[in-house]
């Protein structure tokens, strides 16, 4: 004898995921409501949604930012360049740090002016560190991207905190000393790290981020 076996109809089918669909999104949006009331902040959960019903994940494009230079006033000098093991000997030797009889490869650019000029971010980022440097006074590091890091050293009158997200031109805090080099009571020590690798800021300057990434 054999055994019968049941089929649901076919808009049955329909009603039982159509239902189990509701109840996930109601689940959803009960925790949202649940977690802006414990936390404070609105949490926007609609890309959840539209991943789970159409499918449809989200890209992420990068814009044609621009990136800046870390400061706008103008006459500002550069006393140590990027040292760069590819260029020529005299080069080199202009770009090397002298100090207490040892001399250093500059890792970055160190600028100088006769007065005070604010610095400010290159790009869109994240404060990652807030630190004081015995050599070079308070240091700055943004993160832009996982491979895309700026550090900003002798930076005085700080102007942001660590963990706070800013903007490209945002002022970060103004220019100050160092105890590397003497010329000025305003320096700023630029570097840009890409993949781990310090390289020359004037590269960078100018340089679209997409073609960065």
């Amino acid at each position: 004898m054999k055994t019968k076996r049941l089929k649901l109809k076919r808009w049955a089918s329909v009603a039982i995921y159509l239902y189990l669909v509701s109840i996930i999104v109601i689940s959803m949006i009960f925790v949202g409501d649940l977690l802006n009331k414990n936390y404070g902040e609105p949490y926007n959960i609609s890309y959840i949604l539209k991943n789970f019903i159409d499918n449809d994940i989200p890209v992420i494009n990068y814009k044609e930012e621009i990136i800046i230079k870390p400061y706008t006033t103008e006459n500002i000098n550069i006393d140590i360049d990027f040292y760069d093991k590819d260029s020529d000997e005299s080069t080199q030797q202009k770009s090397l740090i002298l100090y207490e009889n040892t001399y250093m490869p500059n890792t970055g650019i160190l600028y100088s002016s006769d007065e005070q000029f604010e610095v400010v971010a290159t790009l869109d980022g994240t404060i990652t560190k807030l630190s004081t440097d015995e050599l070079l006074g308070t240091v700055i590091e943004i993160t832009h991207s996982s491979s895309l890091i700026t550090t900003y050293y002798s930076v005085d009158n700080i102007n942001v905190k660590e963990g706070q997200t800013i903007k490209k031109g945002d002022i970060i805090g103004t220019s100050g000393k160092n105890n590397i080099s003497s010329t000025s009571d305003n320096m700023l020590l630029f570097e840009v790290s890409l993949n781990g690798n310090n390289i020359d800021p004037k590269k960078y300057y100018e340089t679209k981020l997409e073609d960065l990434n």
